[in-house]
């Protein structure tokens, strides 16, 4: 009776079967993911957004199948008899590193993403950017490494040999994991749990892996370890994901509640009642469309409070129009006005225009030294935007002082956050003091 010979050791079969059904969990996420992601760019408001983090999770569950089926290939065509099998293995060999740099460079890139550009950590953003060089010329040495054995060869029988270029390039993977360890504990407590949760689980995986990699001779923990804290991520992010929905609509209630206090404006009624009084007997006919317009002022504002939906901003162009004449009502040649609509095919959250103008009036025109100026009030449309701009020749302010808004700042705080959520709009000012302002809107196409 003859021996059995296995067709796969065991150790290359429990990974074969360990990692193709890491991929099927794999391919199961990605496309919950991108159903997620497609329904977020499909609509035109927020409101229905998942977490923030979900187009980066997605980039590495699918940097991840990748790595597990080049893996896959690997051990298949190692073992493959066809005459072009060793092509094939020394093929997905080369591909395994380049999709394992490419993880590598994913890492960095968030770190940029979420800890230097968060926090302006300028010296973490300079290691970073050295070590995504670093990564460039490991992979210029894996290019040409089929002539110098610098990172892997092969022996007489085709059998995969570490060379010392490949404990450099897992020194490599270990340093990356350590700034962003140390990145990490620089800032813990400004990032969020979810955020701290990712880094935590891809940074124990991965240092875990590389080290039983290292002390282990022909081993291969790091598909293992990935798909494992692949699959904690995803558990994670569907938790979150539920606790973001309730967080969002908290943050949409107390958006409409300060919006409603905002609306309530009892100076700026008392004179507009002032001014109107004042022009009935002197000017009846102006008098009555005055009181027509602030009509129209009250019941927008009130109707506004209840609604949740965009509107076109032809809508609140007018709001704003009515707003204004109140205000010449008062002021008359003190105040100019100027329109340039070039764009009014596209919708905008209710009461976002007119309380930018407003501000515009009462803390650029009135304050400045004459007390008298021009508001001009323009639309356009670019490749990726519809651009609401409103620009006064006031007395302009500090826009650095915008990170520390307090309550007095409540209508320029409630636009930004109602942008934010109903339609991933913008809100930006560009000013300096005695320059005037500049208050641009952004809304994505």
């Amino acid at each position: 009776m003859s021996d059995y010979v296995p067709l796969f050791s065991f150790a290359d079969m429990m990974g074969l079967i360990i990692t193709i059904w890491g991929n099927v969990f794999l391919l199961v996420m990605i496309f919950s993911l991108y159903v997620s992601k497609k329904r977020d760019d499909d609509s035109l408001s927020a409101r229905n957004i998942s977490i923030p983090y979900t187009e980066d999770i997605l980039r590495f569950f699918v940097l991840i199948f990748l790595y597990n089926l080049f893996y896959i290939f690997i051990i298949l065509t190692d073992y493959s008899e066809s005459e072009k099998g060793p092509q094939y293995y020394l093929t997905s060999v080369f591909l395994y590193y380049i999709v394992a740099a490419m993880l590598v460079i994913l890492f960095l890139y968030f770190i940029k993403k979420y800890i230097v550009e968060r926090f302006e950590a300028k010296w973490i953003g300079i290691l970073a950017n050295a070590f995504i060089i670093i990564q460039v010329i490991l992979l210029v040495c894996l290019i040409i490494n089929i002539f110098t054995g610098f990172i892997y060869y092969y022996d007489e029988s085709l059998g995969y040999q570490h060379s010392w270029g490949y404990y450099i390039w897992q020194g490599y993977n270990i340093s990356v994991f350590l700034l962003i360890c140390v990145s990490m504990f620089k800032y813990f407590k400004k990032i969020d749990n979810f955020l701290k949760y990712i880094v935590v689980i891809v940074v124990a995986s991965a240092i875990i892996a590389v080290i039983l990699d290292v002390s282990i001779s022909y081993s291969n923990f790091n598909n293992t370890f990935l798909i494992i804290a692949s699959l904690l991520i995803y558990l994670q992010y569907e938790n979150y994901k539920a606790i973001y929905a309730v967080d969002l609509v908290v943050e949409m209630e107390d958006a409409q509640r300060k919006l409603m206090m905002d609306q309530i404006k009892p100076h700026f009624l008392h004179n507009s009642l002032n001014s109107i009084i004042y022009y009935i007997d002197k000017n009846p006919k102006k008098a009555k469309e005055a009181l027509v317009n602030f009509s129209k002022y009250l019941r927008t504002n009130l109707d506004s409070v209840n609604t949740e939906d965009l509107i076109p901003v032809s809508e609140e162009l007018e709001h704003t129009k009515v707003y204004l004449a109140l205000e010449k009502l008062r002021f008359e040649e003190k105040l100019n006005i100027e329109y340039d609509i070039q764009d009014e095919n596209f919708m905008v959250p209710t009461l976002s225009i007119q309380p930018m103008v407003e501000n515009a009036v009462k803390h650029g025109i009135r304050k400045s030294e004459t007390g008298s100026g021009t508001v001009k009030i323009s639309t356009k449309e670019t490749e990726n935007h519809h651009i609401v701009q409103i620009v006064d020749d006031g007395t302009g302010f500090n826009v650095e002082s915008l990170a520390d808004m307090d309550d007095s700042h409540i209508g320029v705080k409630s636009v930004m956050r109602r942008l934010i959520i109903e339609c991933r709009g913008t809100l930006e000012f560009d000013s300096g003091e005695g320059k005037g302002t500049s208050c641009i809107i952004k809304i994505p196409k």
